[in-house]
């Protein structure tokens, strides 16, 4: 995310932006990561002029819309890191988020309430706990792009945790290879939302 040491934010950010093939666990610390690219700038912005614009929604793909977002309040860094964490589940199990398309305002509610995807079984523990700190409510407690680049560093020059996360992925095929088809056929681009019912149901 070199996008926030320039004080941008990108503010559509998901898995259909990441210009990289075969991203999964296993390779997301090696080499060929580097030539992974965040495509799609479109909607990105400055981050001072984000924490003056207001709207009653915005343009991006729902379950990488961060909660806070979700009740209007205003999109930041942070918010990036949020989405950064649900690429992160995605590239661990080979599959889109399950999302119903047609209840939004329900997933809405649900995400603002604490929902969060599943995390599976055999799962390697650094891995979980970052995704988790990603998705935090609150999004101070979110990790900044920089510190989760130190993470990785660290990852890859720790052998146990390489060798965690390698026989983690190999465990994990399992899930990656089940029921993906009930995705395929999900065209999950980038759209107008609307905050005015999640917010108004809310008691806001």
């Amino acid at each position: 995310m070199i996008i926030h040491s320039h004080d941008f934010i990108h503010r559509d950010l998901h898995s259909g932006n990441i210009l990289q093939d075969n991203l999964h666990s296993g390779n997301i610390l090696q080499d060929n990561l580097k030539s992974a690219y965040i495509a799609d700038l479109g909607l990105s912005i400055i981050s001072n002029v984000a924490l003056k614009s207001k709207s009653n929604g915005i343009y991006g793909i729902l379950p990488y819309i961060a909660p806070e977002v979700l009740i209007k309040q205003l999109y930041t860094k942070e918010s990036d890191v949020y989405s950064f964490g649900i690429i992160m589940w995605e590239i661990l199990y080979g599959r889109p988020i399950p999302f119903e398309q047609n209840s939004e305002l329900q997933f809405q509610l649900k995400v603002c309430k604490g929902y969060r995807p599943h995390i599976y079984e055999n799962t390697a523990i650094c891995y979980s706990d970052l995704m988790k700190k990603c998705w935090n409510t609150g999004p101070e407690k979110r990790p900044t792009a920089k510190e989760i680049y130190n993470i990785f560093v660290e990852w890859q020059n720790n052998g146990n945790i390489l060798s965690e996360l390698s026989e983690s992925d190999k465990k994990l095929q399992t899930i990656t290879n089940e029921a993906t088809h009930l995705y395929n056929d999900s065209h999950y681009k980038s759209s107008f939302i609307s905050f005015e019912n999640s917010y108004k149901y809310q008691g806001n």
